[in-house]
């Protein structure tokens, strides 16, 4: 159960050093300067800070609801979800991003 809080705190935690730090994103530094350009003209930095906050604020509103429907192994099925959920999320939308010139 309080691994569904570690991991939402940590989700949170990466969405606000990714704001400022891009460079943790996977495969950031080893994109073309025609890509990074492309990527902070569309606003990746904001995208994957967002996607992490909402990954975390779900997985961390999971644990309540897990307690007060006295499942416990709800909060981690959550959290299961929405790192799946975000991963294909930021798969797709990060290549929209650093490949479009929107």
């Amino acid at each position: 159960m309080e691994a569904a809080i570690v991991v939402g705190t940590l989700y949170l935690i990466i969405g606000l050093v990714v704001r400022v730090f891009p460079t943790i994103l996977a495969g950031y530094s080893s994109l073309s300067n025609r890509e990074k350009e492309n990527a902070e003209k569309n606003g990746l930095r904001l995208y994957a800070s967002v996607l992490f906050l909402i990954m975390g604020s779900v997985t961390l509103i999971g644990y309540p609801i897990s307690i007060w429907l006295e499942n416990p192994g709800l909060s981690v099925g959550i959290a299961v979800i929405a790192t799946i959920s975000g991963l294909v999320i930021s798969v797709i939308g990060g290549g929209i991003l650093t490949n479009n010139r929107i």
